[in-house]
């Protein structure tokens, strides 16, 4: 595949790419990891770099990355975005550290590495390694005395866009909600980055990372939770990003929502219609009949009662 086509795969977003030192990579055994320019840092997740000290010389968070050779996968690993102080006693240097050895020990200075977000997760990234002996080095790289660059006209979502939109969703909750956009909406792939993230991230933050009807939370050693955020209203029905419009819900039970297995009534308890009480293949949602559930911790963020009563009259009742 060219490596244009790849790059440009809809589920990711716009590349970045830094050219490599010789220090960073194989020719130096690359122990340390990448250097994260400053440059580059809007185009990752944030770290308090001020809370840096003797006691703490690091903070970071775990990165989720696919690592690739051009366009041959390699492997999926974690690697860890950090800022290292050297005991404290140096500014903050930003590095990613972890499984990106398997690429960079594969490396020698002056190749390039790629990176491009998931569209809709904010810690996973898929990184590719280009080759200076590539036939595409050039392609992505015209300027072979650029440290960094983006290689089309349209630059990666930044981490301020993601903060802004996370503000802007909070300040919705206090306009009148609205139940169905009038008309149909656009949808770039920057908007997408921005939904994709924001919009689950704040809903299953207001419910803890806990499904709503089980109040069950399960997680991976790195803070990846089971847990979804679903559309009241789903958005191919006109529904907004409205974090009114969204519950946290387990997997399976986000499933069986979207398709009208059960619904929520406007007092917040778990209704099974006729047809599902009476199918023994769905006796798992028996249990939570009539149960009460969770709610937003932050009052004006909870599940508006149009959106509970669009989604009982138009998904729910055609069970009955």
């Amino acid at each position: 595949m060219d490596i244009g086509e790849f790059l440009k795969d809809e589920d990711w977003d716009q590349p970045f790419f830094k050219l490599l030192a010789h220090n960073e990579t194989g020719e130096a055994s690359g122990k340390h990891g990448m250097v994260v320019l400053k440059d580059l840092r809007k185009f990752f997740p944030s770290l308090d770099g001020e809370s840096t000290s003797s006691r703490r010389p690091t903070v970071d968070r775990p990165l989720r990355v696919e690592m690739y050779l051009e366009c041959t996968f390699l492997a999926a690993g974690m690697s860890r975005y950090q800022f290292q102080t050297r005991g404290g006693k140096r500014e903050p240097e930003s590095r990613i550290t972890g499984d990106i050895r398997l690429l960079l020990n594969r490396a020698v200075e002056k190749d390039i590495l790629m990176f491009q977000r998931r569209l809709d997760e904010l810690d996973t990234y898929r990184i590719i390694l280009v080759r200076k002996t590539s036939k595409d080095y050039l392609t992505l790289n015209r300027d072979l005395d650029r440290r960094w660059g983006t290689p089309f006209v349209e630059i990666p979502t930044t981490q301020a866009e993601i903060d802004d939109a996370t503000t802007e969703l909070l300040r919705a909750a206090d306009q009148k909600f609205t139940l169905i956009s009038p008309v149909e909406r656009v949808v770039s792939r920057r908007s997408r980055i921005v939904r994709g993230i924001v919009f689950p991230k704040f809903v299953c933050g207001e419910y803890g990372n806990r499904c709503c009807v089980t109040d069950i939370a399960i997680a991976t050693p790195t803070f990846v939770y089971e847990v979804e955020a679903a559309h009241v209203v789903p958005v191919s029905k006109g529904g907004f990003d409205d974090v009114r419009n969204g519950i946290a819900l387990a997997q399976t039970l986000h499933w069986a929502f979207d398709q009208g297995l059960f619904g929520i009534r406007g007092d917040g308890t778990v209704y099974l219609p006729r047809q599902v009480r009476e199918l023994p293949e769905s006796s798992y949602l028996m249990e939570f009949d009539g149960k009460k559930i969770s709610q937003a911790r932050t009052e004006k963020c909870r599940v508006h009662p149009d959106a509970l009563n669009w989604h009982m009259e138009n998904c729910v009742k055609q069970w009955e």
